[in-house]
């Protein structure tokens, strides 16, 4: 990972505590994406509605991080992939 790609992943995981190991694929290409965004490359409409689609598959966005169940309290064993 580059070094814009892992500040959008270290980012990702404060932001979406509920993330786990089998998000990881997705993940990584989000950070693909934003990275590029983040540094001033150009993305294209079909990598700017897939960075879309993918943070909403994740949670991210407002609407759907109602739809996703997590609780504060609970310990993830593959938290060690996020931080």
């Amino acid at each position: 990972m580059t070094a814009a790609q892992a500040r959008v992943w270290k980012e990702c995981a404060t932001n979406m505590p509920w993330l786990n190991a089998a998000h990881r694929l997705l993940l990584r290409q989000v950070c693909i994406l934003a990275a590029r965004m983040e540094t001033g490359e150009p993305l294209s409409v079909s990598s700017t509605h897939a960075l879309s689609a993918m943070l909403s598959k994740l949670g991210a966005t407002p609407t759907d991080e109602s739809k996703v169940s997590h609780s504060q309290d609970e310990q993830d064993a593959d938290e060690r992939f996020f931080h």
